[in-house]
């Protein structure tokens, strides 16, 4: 009997009415429909698997380094995918038939010579056409033995909380697969970044699936999979995984293929929430509202007449809910067109029409870290790299982490190895090691006497 009540709670939980306020008769779904089944054949084929060599050896296990803008100590981790030390694996989507690929940023940021191996198994090498850091996406471009079949894209603006959903990818570099779930909610702000506007699902999503689609019920996607949360050491699902809304993606694509960046659209303005008090007294929802902080003078926004002070309520007709969401609606929009916008100055309600402005995103070229110019990573020796290295704890510092190529690794020095002098000076604390690499920086190169097992040696060190 309890097992019996135990299947029809699960089959009610999966099964609901279709009147019930809210969902729509097409998210309506029961054991044995098909309507999941079809969606999964429509996307999958325009779904890949992507590969990469990254560029540091010996990182985490399962290479969880995440866009480089995350925070240190941030419960929401990107995920580029297993990571072996030789391979780090993720997902992408097809959105060209002549091979454009879109995934994310993070996933491709920390490796070379990435490849993709499209749904009927052919390999082929890819080349980055394009990045958007600033909301980690990246596309990629393959040579295809035939034409590719472009994913559908949806439209992740009309995407309601509750709405049936499929993740798909290659979670722990099992390619095509599929979970399902709901969109437990939309505006999501993750604190990394200006554009943050996530999805947030219950769909399994691992390390992995990053750079692969989100999808509704019609085999659509929605958004693109970027990040999960996550507690202390713990790097697998937790029911919280967030996506890229897929019109986000939209707007920059033209721009990654044809320029290399995005180029969005710009006010001239500085923004800044609008208070309680205000907001009671012009009407608006809690929160409601973006306040202009400051007018650049000269900008798109000071020729439309706006100053200082004013109010802006609604973007193009669609109502200004946060001055977050101005800041995103504002570089969705198309530079050199022009958009109506309504704001109050005091008492006053008025709309004036702005030709929006250009905010090109070129990428800033590559600079060395001053901190690592010899391309290795050292960290004190704590009791989990004591165990995962077999060293004693508490005893020195230890390298963790190789970028490939890079002058710790021409040298011979490897991921393991124990650090004891720095030009014959004894170092036991980072601090030690910083300073001395500091006092040898002008030279050029750096001498390290090494530990390996039982063994000491040196290891002469030029900076690039």
């Amino acid at each position: 009997m309890r097992q019996a009540l135990l299947i029809a709670l699960l089959a009610g939980a999966l099964s609901l009415p279709a009147g019930l306020p809210g969902h729509a008769a097409t998210s309506t779904l029961s054991f044995g429909d098909r309507t999941l089944i079809e969606a999964i054949k429509r996307l999958q084929p325009s779904v890949v698997h992507i590969q990469v060599k990254p560029k540091v050896e010996g990182g985490a296990p399962f290479g969880l380094f995440g866009p480089g803008k995350r925070k240190e100590g941030s419960p929401f981790h990107g995920f580029e995918g297993l990571g072996t030390g030789r391979l780090s694996v993720g997902s992408g989507l097809v959105v060209g038939e002549e091979g454009y690929i879109l995934t994310n940023h993070h996933v491709i940021k920390e490796g070379t010579d990435p490849r993709v191996k499209l749904h009927g198994g052919e390999e082929l090498p890819a080349t980055v056409v394009g990045v958007d850091e600033k909301t980690d996406l990246a596309l990629l471009k393959v040579d295809p033995p035939a034409p590719l079949r472009p994913a559908p894209l949806g439209d992740s603006d009309r995407v309601e909380v509750g709405e049936w959903v499929l993740a798909i990818g290659s979670p722990f570099g099992l390619a095509q697969s599929v979970s399902a779930g709901i969109i437990s909610a939309k505006n999501r702000n993750l604190g990394e970044g200006p554009y943050d506007d996530y999805l947030q699902t219950d769909a399994t999503i691992n390390p992995g699936n990053s750079g692969g689609p989100l999808a509704n019920s019609r085999g659509e996607v929605i958004g693109i999979n970027t990040a999960i949360f996550s507690r202390g050491r713990q790097t697998s699902s937790m029911g919280l995984g967030f996506a890229i809304p897929i019109n986000q993606a939209k707007a920059v694509i033209g721009d990654l293929r044809h320029k290399g960046y995005p180029v969005r659209g710009r006010l001239g303005v500085s923004l800044a929430g609008v208070a309680p008090e205000e907001a009671r007294r012009l009407g608006l929802p809690r929160n409601g509202g973006a306040k202009l902080a400051e007018v650049v003078r000269g900008g798109p926004a000071e020729k439309a007449g706006l100053k200082r002070g004013d109010v802006i309520v609604e973007f193009g007709g669609t109502e200004v809910i946060s001055w977050e969401s101005l800041s995103r609606m504002v570089a969705r929009a198309r530079p050199g067109s022009e958009v109506e916008v309504t704001y109050h100055r005091g008492a006053q309600r008025s709309t004036v029409r702005i030709r929006i402005g250009a905010s090109p995103d070129a990428p800033r070229p590559a600079k060395g870290d001053p901190k690592d110019p010899f391309g290795m990573k050292v960290e004190h020796i704590t009791p989990s790299l004591a165990q995962r290295f077999g060293l004693k704890e508490g005893q020195g510092l230890v390298i963790t982490a190789l970028h490939r190529d890079g002058p710790a690794q021409r040298g011979g020095v490897a991921v393991g190895d124990q650090i004891v002098e720095v030009n014959h000076q004894p170092v036991r604390t980072l601090a030690d090691f910083q300073s001395s690499v500091r006092k040898t920086q002008q030279e050029g190169f750096v001498l390290l006497l090494l530990k390996r097992r039982d063994t000491n040696f040196f290891a002469a060190l030029r900076a690039p």
